[in-house]
């Protein structure tokens, strides 16, 4: 099947041109031609149709050839410019070669001429790839280079022994050194710590890439400032180390800040915790045997809490809940709470409603835990038969399952006013027992292991 060529023959011979137009045919190619022998005709061609191939005579009464070399040049054209001709010397076919023609035919010999066609053409179409690919690179680079001007954060490049050998401006604003005096500079001299530093380099020989170590480094003022590392080894390809990039974050200013926020959270909870006592203490002012309760179910709710493996900041809470769940009790009467032998079914009642009056003091309250939730469902049993919502198994939250073992527990092993204890033994025994109907059963479990196995004690 023949392949469609676009031929320019810059030569003044019809007959010649026919010549070359039956060897394209013989060769395999169907061509489509124009015919020009001037110079101006050949750049208003040029400019105004695309072409594959340049077929040029070499010695035309009013063109030469190395007249529509010069004219191809100046075009910035890169297709295939053959010369043709039947009296070219070696001498001057070098020559025109020289002038950038990219081969030459001898009209006694037209069998090269598809060959050469053929070639060249596929030699164009390499190096115009090449020129795409060299274009996109250098797009690619500049881009690169940008980011890497522009960035906020300092970029450096070194070598494998340490030295600097490019880095942007962020880098130097950084560090406060010019150009000059960092480009004599090594990548430990910025370190303010040896020790971290050869940690530094240990982790990225070893793993190639180090992401946000976390390092002190000085500044030429002699300002330490906390950074945060990410770099890379630069390798050839068989794998030789030849030296290492990074980017260098400045974070003193979020750890500052950070640390700002910390003794002001430290502060926050201190001061909620001294309100939380302070809640404590009005229910003590009533009923001293209840203070003493709550900070006993507190103290083993944060334990099973812990036996659990429960969050430190959920203990948090199960401990601050634990102080005041029976803060509710302000609303009972004082002699019902110190009441001595039977407490009446309407009495019963009375202590019941302790729940659901504690939650009413304390949803209003914004705590970073659900304590009023707690303080209301720490007496609902996983059967559903507890109080006031009746509600069961994992509608409960898991800190008022805590707080309602923690309770029962420490209510069951401590004195009472109308009556004395009854023992750590019977209050094991009362979860034990009761354990999946009234007592999630994990909860349970943590009890019994911190006191048969850890020697808890209330």
């Amino acid at each position: 099947m023949s392949k469609s060529i676009r031929v320019l023959f810059v030569d003044d011979s019809d007959d010649d041109v026919m010549l070359l137009t039956k060897a394209l045919k013989k060769g395999g190619y169907l061509p489509s031609y124009k015919q020009v022998d001037t110079a101006d005709a050949m750049s208003d061609t040029l400019d105004s149709q695309t072409w594959d191939v340049i077929l040029c005579d070499y010695a035309m009464p009013k063109f030469s050839a190395f007249s529509a070399l010069n004219l191809y040049k100046k075009k910035g054209l890169d297709l295939p410019f053959i010369i043709v001709s039947g009296t070219i010397t070696d001498e001057t076919a070098v020559e025109a070669m020289k002038a950038g023609a990219h081969d030459y035919i001898i009209k006694d010999n037209l069998a090269r001429l598809c060959p050469a066609i053929e070639r060249e053409i596929r030699e164009a179409k390499v190096r115009k790839e090449r020129r795409q690919a060299e274009s996109q690179l250098k797009k690619s680079e500049d881009k690169y280079r940008t980011l890497f001007q522009d960035s906020r954060d300092a970029i450096y490049i070194n070598a494998s022994q340490g030295a600097f050998i490019d880095f942007n401006q962020s880098m130097l604003d950084l560090f406060g050194y010019s150009r000059a005096e960092i480009s004599r500079m090594q990548t430990k001299d910025v370190f303010a710590k040896e020790d971290e530093y050869l940690k530094f380099q240990d982790e990225i020989n070893q793993k190639g890439s180090v992401r946000e170590f976390e390092a002190k480094l000085c500044r030429k003022d002699g300002t330490e400032m906390d950074c945060l590392i990410t770099a890379a080894v630069r390798q050839t390809k068989d794998q030789s180390i030849i030296g290492y990039q990074g980017i260098i974050h400045d974070i003193s200013a979020l750890l500052s800040s950070r640390q700002t926020l910390e003794k002001s959270l430290k502060k926050l909870r201190k001061a909620l915790g001294g309100t939380i006592q302070a809640m404590a203490v009005t229910v003590e002012t009533r009923d001293p045997y209840t203070a003493g309760h709550q900070r006993g179910v507190s103290n083993l709710a944060r334990a099973i809490a812990s036996e659990l493996g429960i969050s430190e900041n959920k203990i948090q809470g199960i401990r601050f809940a634990g102080v005041i769940h029976d803060i509710g009790k302000i609303c009972v009467p004082g002699e019902i709470l110190s009441k001595p032998g039977t407490i009446s079914k309407n009495e019963l009642g009375l202590i019941k409603e302790h729940s659901q009056v504690g939650h009413n003091i304390l949803k209003t309250v914004d705590f970073p835990w659900p304590i009023a939730k707690i303080v209301l469902q720490h007496h609902e049993k996983m059967d559903g038969t507890g109080y006031p919502d009746g509600i069961s198994g994992e509608n409960i939250l898991l800190e008022a399952r805590v707080l309602a073992v923690a309770d029962v527990v420490e209510a069951m092993g401590s004195h009472r006013p109308y009556r004395p204890s009854l023992g750590i033994d019977m209050a094991l025994k009362e979860i034990q027992n009761h354990k999946n109907i009234f007592y999630d059963p994990q909860v349970v479990d943590a009890c019994l292991r911190l006191f048969n196995e850890k020697g808890y004690q209330l």
